[in-house]
């Protein structure tokens, strides 16, 4: 059996997309959830939102 090769560790992961407050909450929950999981492997998380202005002309 092959061994497997470590992956490539990531100081930041961005996640960009439209999501409504309820999407984003859960999106949160979920991050959290993984974080406490292999808390080990992740020495911080912060998450950060922001709003994007449309411009609908």
């Amino acid at each position: 059996m092959a061994k497997r090769k470590r992956p490539e560790l990531a100081e930041r992961v961005e996640i960009v997309g439209e999501l409504d407050a309820h999407d984003a909450e859960a999106l949160q929950l979920e991050l959290r959830r993984l974080a406490k999981r292999y808390g080990g492997a992740i020495a911080e998380l912060s998450i950060e939102t922001s709003t994007l202005e449309r411009d609908d002309s």
